[in-house]
Parts: C-alpha cells; sequence; structure tokens
C-alpha cells in the first residue's frame, strides 16, 4: 500500500496497513501539500506588502500598525512587524447591501492547471492535499467576526447568500485540482474557543451544516476527500459535520476534548488529522508524558478502527517546542503505527 493509497483509505474510514504519517521529516511523510491558486484582486494591487497607506488607513483611523489588502478586499492588520496579520476592516463590513455589488477574487483556472501539471502530482506516491477557500473564514473576515457572529441571529438570509455565491466561486478551483493529480482539500475554519463554540450547535446547524455539505458532495463529485481544521473546543459541532460528509478533521487540540472520545464516538465514522497535543502535551517538554500521550492516542485509534493520521505541526518555534520535544512523540508514533 503506498502513501497514496492508505491516506485515502484512512479518510474513507478504509482497510489499512498502518497509522497515517505528515511529519515534518521527509521520511515519515505520506503527505504532499499541493501548491495554492493564485487569487488576485485588481484594486489591491500596490497594497500587498505591509505599509502605511493613506488609502486603506483611512477605514481605520484608530489603527497603528502596519496594513495590507487582501485579495478579498479585507483590510488585514499588524502590529510592530509581527504575525501574518489579522482582519481590521472587512469588505462587507459596513453593509450588506455592499454583497450586490461585490467580487470575489480573480482566479485564472488556466493558469493555475499548467502550475499543478509542472509538479506532475498524478505520479507522485504520497497523498496530494489542496487548499484554497475556507467557508467560515471567509464570512467572518469580510463581515469582521463581530458582525459575522451577529449575522447568523439577525442576518441568516445574507449569511446564506453570501455562502452559496462562495461556494459558486470555490468550485472552478475544486475542479482544476481534481483534475491535475490533488486527492485531497483541506480548510482552515476556527469554530471554537477554549469552552465551547462560538455560535450554538442549533445556529450552525441551520445555516453552516448546509454549506459544508454542498462542499463535501462537491469534492466528493470529483473524488476529493474532504478535511476540516478547526481550533477550539468544537465537540458540539463534530456530529454535523460528520452527517454533512466530512471525511477528516484536523486539530492541534485533540486532547482539549480527548483522544479517547474522539475515537470512541467518531474513530469508525471519521478520520483525524493530528499532531500530540501542542497546547496540553507538547508545550510541558516532559519527555515522559509526551512519549505516554503519543502512544495513548495511537492505541485508542487502533481500537477503533485506525483512522488516525499523525502529524507534526508546521512551525514549532512559533510555539515554544523545542523540535526535540516533537521528535520524541513522532519516534514512539513511527514504532506504534502498524495496524
Amino acid at each position: 500500500m503506498n502513501a497514496k493509497e492508505r491516506i485515502h483509505a484512512i479518510l474513507n474510514c478504509q482497510p489499512h496497513d498502518r497509522l497515517g504519517w505528515d511529519f515534518n521529516d521527509p521520511n515519515y511523510k505520506d503527505i504532499l501539500m499541493a501548491e495554492g491558486p493564485s487569487l488576485e484582486r485588481p484594486e489591491a494591487k500596490g497594497f500587498e506588502d505591509w505599509g502605511c497607506y493613506e488609502e486603506l488607513m483611512k477605514h481605520v483611523p484608530d489603527f497603528r500598525g502596519e496594513v495590507r489588502m487582501d485579495p478579498y478586499g479585507n483590510i488585514l492588520g499588524r502590529l510592530d512587524g509581527k504575525t501574518k496579520g489579522e482582519c481590521v476592516h472587512g469588505a462587507l463590513e459596513d453593509d450588506w447591501a455592499l454583497l450586490d455589488s461585490y467580487r470575489f477574487p480573480v482566479f485564472d483556472a488556466e493558469k493555475y492547471a499548467l502550475k499543478l501539471k509542472r509538479h506532475n502530482y498524478r505520479e507522485d506516491e504520497r497523498y496530494v492535499l489542496g487548499s484554497a477557500v475556507s467557508v467560515f473564514s471567509v464570512l467572518r473576515d469580510v463581515r469582521l467576526i463581530s458582525n459575522a457572529l451577529m449575522d447568523t441571529i439577525e442576518e441568516p438570509e445574507n449569511v446564506n447568500d453570501f455562502l452559496e455565491r462562495l461556494h459558486a466561486f470555490t468550485l472552478p478551483i475544486l475542479d482544476v485540482m481534481a483534475e491535475n493529480g490533488v486527492n485531497g482539500y483541506i480548510i482552515y475554519d476556527d469554530w471554537g474557543t477554549q469552552i465551547s463554540p462560538f455560535i450554538s450547535p442549533r445556529s450552525f446547524g441551520s445555516i453552516f451544516q448546509p454549506a459544508y455539505a454542498r462542499l463535501a458532495d462537491a469534492c466528493h463529485a470529483r473524488g476529493l476527500d474532504l478535511i476540516v481544521h478547526s481550533c477550539g473546543c468544537v465537540y458540539p459541532l463534530v456530529e454535523m459535520l460528520v452527517e454533512a460528509g466530512v471525511n477528516g478533521f484536523q486539530f492541534d487540540q485533540p486532547e482539549l476534548t480527548g483522544s479517547r472520545v474522539w475515537a470512541g464516538e467518531f474513530g469508525t465514522r471519521a478520520a483525524f488529522y493530528c499532531p500530540v497535543d501542542i497546547q496540553k502535551v507538547l508545550v510541558t517538554g516532559d519527555r515522559a508524558f509526551i512519549e505516554k500521550t503519543a502512544l495513548d492516542m495511537c492505541e485508542v485509534f487502533r481500537a477503533h478502527g485506525g483512522n488516525l493520521i499523525c502529524k507534526d505541526y508546521p512551525t514549532y518555534n512559533d510555539i515554544n517546542v523545542a523540535e526535540e520535544w516533537a521528535r520524541w512523540a513522532m519516534d514512539v508514533i513511527v514504532a506504534s503505527s502498524d495496524m
């Protein structure tokens, strides 16, 4: 069983030979991230890099950092030259009436297809995972998160309208990926605080579950698996996402809810794509604790179908975790992966 076959089998809860791996060490890597599409916006030209642009700053007069414009027309801001920035002014923040004239980024399908063809992904034995357009994260920025959350109660029709337009914008990107050797699609939508989701399960079920179901159906119709990333406590939403057709969940904090819960309740119906918990475990630097948690995670998922892809966090320096600590976890997982 090669890596591509293994990861596809795990994501579809089918028999496989061992747990999946996606570690920073290339010797233990079943997954290859595909090059993403270039999304462009004519009016963002000249504002792509961080700076103090008078034309952008007039929208955020009280902000004292650097700004830039993203392809969706949002203004991002950062302080002291740090971080990738956060949205400080959304393209649709001022009024939903702007939606009628709103334009999504420019996507050149032919140009993207040529870019993917150069990589010859179809011939790679690894599983190729693509990413481009998410669901909640795009809404969160164009409306600004405070408005977006209120909109789920006060403006659900406008939210649904926007999500349907966003879905239509996503389809040509999925087409190009599927036609050029990409095997799966991952989206990054943070849904939780440390103790609960941002919105009630009832609101999520009425507004967002259908949006994820549309995306899952579109992915599956093109032969793509769908993985959803989220930080925070999202346990109350996962059953709805499984019902929507999501194949896998990428959680960096699996012990916030607990690997035993994820494996016991969902392990035979969905896959989990996780590092050893970055917040409660790796950050301690306690070798015995890290190794025990890594082994326990492998064993509990193996006992419930083995649908686990073990991974590294991509940038350990950002979370004050030494590479050596992560290697302790990887070594235990590699030694404990056989089914």
